[in-house]
This record gives C-alpha cells, sequence and structure tokens, in this order.
C-alpha cells in the first residue's frame, strides 16, 4: 500500500505576516540609510565649508600682517588714493577699507611690497625725478632672477630708509619685460602730483625695491554683470591685484580664491583703541588718515553649502555679523562663520610708543 503524506504550505494569513514584517523591515532600513546619506551630505558639506575658512581665512591673514611693508605710511606716484576714486594728489595709503561696498559685504584693499623680490638700486646712479629707468647692480646674487620677474604693467615699489623723518616710498608702472642689464623701464612719474610734491630734483641714491602687491579682496555674488563667477546661488571671495576695484566693480581678471563665501565682514580698531571684543572703539571703516592708525583688524567669513537641502527649509538663515543684519529668512542652506582678528604688524611699526 503506497502511503502519501501531505505537502505543507503557507497559509494566506501567513504571507500577509510575512509581507507586512518585511515592509516594515524595509521601511525601516530605508529610513536608516536615508538618515544616514543625509548625515553623511552634512558632514561632507559642513567639512568643505570648514576647509573654505581656514583657506580663505589664512590668506587674508597673511596679506594683512604684510600690509604696509616698505611703505613707510603711504606710497606716491602710480595710482594716488581719495575716497573711491583715484587722485593723483594724494598718496596710496597701505590699508583702504570698503564697507557695505556691494550694499552688505564689505571689501579691503592691502598695499605692502613683496619680501622675496626685494633687490636694492645702484648707489652709483643718481635718477631724476622724471627718470624712465631705474638701475640696479644686476651682478649681485640672485639680483637677475629677482628683476626678471618684472613684467609690462606690473608695479616697481621703491623705498628710502634713509629719508627723513621717515621712509618714504615711490610707485612707478613697469614699462617693459627683461631686465638683465639691470635697468628697469618705467614710465614717468612727474604727472603725479602727490609724487612732484615729495621728490625733489632726484631721487635717493640708494633705495630697496620690489614687485608691489596690492591686493583687494570682495565676494562676488553678482552673476548680472557678465564678470567674475560668483552668482547669489554661487557667491565667490575673489581677490583683486592690480586695483581694478577702486571704480566698485569686479574685473574680468580678478583671481576666485573660495567658492560659497557669502559674507565678509570687517571691522579696525585704532592704535590707540580698546582691541577687545565688545569695546566700542572697533569701526566698520576708516578715512585715509585713520587707516595709517590702524592697529588690529576683526574680519568674519561666512561659508554657506554649494546647495540648499528643500526637505529642510528651516535649516539657516543668513548670520547677522558687524553692520550687516542680514535677512533672517530660512533658506534652506547650512552655514558656518569664522570669526578672527590680525594685528597689522608693519603699521605698528609705524606708530610711537
Amino acid at each position: 500500500m503506497i502511503r502519501r503524506t501531505a505537502k505543507a504550505a503557507f497559509t494566506m494569513v501567513e504571507m500577509l505576516t510575512a509581507v507586512a514584517i518585511s515592509t516594515v523591515v524595509v521601511a525601516g532600513l530605508y529610513s536608516l540609510f536615508t538618515m544616514q546619506s543625509r548625515q553623511f551630505l552634512a558632514q561632507d558639506q559642513a567639512m568643505n565649508m570648514h576647509q573654505n575658512l581656514r583657506f580663505a581665512s589664512d590668506i587674508l591673514s597673511r596679506s594683512a600682517r604684510m600690509a604696509g611693508y616698505g611703505t613707510g605710511g603711504e606710497v606716491y606716484g602710480q595710482l594716488g588714493w581719495s575716497g573711491a576714486s583715484q587722485d593723483n594728489t594724494v598718496g596710496l595709503p597701505p590699508l583702504i577699507t570698503w564697507n557695505a561696498w556691494d550694499g552688505t559685504t564689505d571689501a579691503v584693499t592691502f598695499v605692502y611690497a613683496d619680501p622675496t623680490l626685494e633687490v636694492m638700486t645702484d648707489p652709483l646712479v643718481i635718477e631724476g625725478s622724471s627718470t624712465t629707468s631705474i638701475s640696479f647692480p644686476h651682478q649681485r646674487q640672485g639680483y637677475n632672477t629677482r628683476l626678471s620677474s618684472l613684467e609690462t604693467g606690473d608695479l616697481l615699489l621703491c623705498w628710502d630708509y634713509a629719508k627723513l623723518p621717515g621712509t618714504v616710498a615711490y610707485l612707478w608702472e613697469v614699462g617693459a619685460d627683461g631686465h638683465s642689464s639691470g635697468i628697469v623701464t618705467v614710465l614717468d612719474n612727474s604727472g603725479f602730483l602727490d609724487f612732484t610734491a615729495i621728490v625733489n630734483d632726484n631721487l635717493p641714491p640708494v633705495m630697496h625695491c620690489s614687485r608691489a602687491q596690492i591686493v583687494t579682496f570682495y565676494i562676488d555674488n553678482n552673476s548680472a554683470d557678465g564678470v567674475g563667477p560668483g552668482s547669489a546661488e554661487h557667491p565667490v571671495l575673489m581677490m583683486d591685484l592690480d586695483f581694478d576695484f577702486v571704480d566698485g566693480t569686479p574685473d574680468g581678471d580678478d583671481i576666485p580664491l573660495v567658492d560659497d563665501i557669502e559674507d565678509l565682514q570687517l571691522a579696525y580698531c585704532p592704535a590707540d583703541g580698546d582691541c577687545q571684543d565688545g569695546s566700542g572703539d572697533w569701526q566698520n571703516s576708516l578715512t585715509r588718515a585713520e587707516s595709517l592708525e590702524a592697529w588690529m583688524m576683526r574680519f568674519s567669513l561666512v561659508a554657506r553649502s554649494p546647495r540648499a537641502d528643500k526637505t529642510r527649509p528651516e535649516v539657516s538663515s543668513p548670520i547677522s555679523l558687524e553692520d550687516n543684519t542680514g535677512s533672517g529668512t530660512a533658506d534652506a542652506y547650512s552655514r558656518q562663520a569664522l570669526t578672527s582678528k590680525v594685528q597689522f604688524r608693519n603699521l605698528r611699526m609705524l606708530h610711537d610708543f
């Protein structure tokens, strides 16, 4: 006799129970995966913002510490300065402040000589005040290499330590490439009234010279002007190296430094001020005369995530810093702020203690 065995099978209730349990498990795993992905993205964005802030802070700090090197307080000759426009009747100060230059964000200009390219003029050649060339003892070690780095359109900064009552500095525009003979061609400075007022018939017999660095930092957040990579969605910290910034607009040859830097706010403390945080001596802008008495700069940078998280519109709103109050409206961008203080160590040498 053949014995038949019963075949086991899942009942409908068991299958529905298994499907329900599986659905709950899969939903939990998906929720966990989504949460971890979001956390990973947030950590990655936070790391990028932190790195952007540190890089931007380092560049600003280095330039601020160099401000005034080789200037003696102000520079006579090319450019000149008066408020927000070029004016050749007054010297160029080593620090120029631009408060709310675009309506919200600040900007700052530093003037100094490049210490890595410093050379001395030939003591046997005395140039006249309207000279179109400056001579250097090119046979000295390293001079040819340093002089050859000067190109047409560069600015040559020379200063005289022996001048009384203090160091006096002059600025020329380089007129041609190639200086292996030790003679640097420059444009005549006799049309600059600040220069002719300080220079008599001849230049000093011995001057220290180097390429002038005139560096301006600002935020480009305007795509409508067709200049620069910045936009409202992706603001960029920019660097201007030829003082085209003096007209108040970005220029096509400006250098993008750091993406997604939303705000730059600056404050300054004078030499005789209380430079502690909370002191009323901090100023958001300086006149030309006040810039020569600056002791310390406080700068605040705001980095923003490259993308808005539309699932979390309450994430963050523009940060209020210094005299920029921000909009206060949450826009789903994540933000980090970094505030630092740096002393103008070269400007400090100009003050009487």
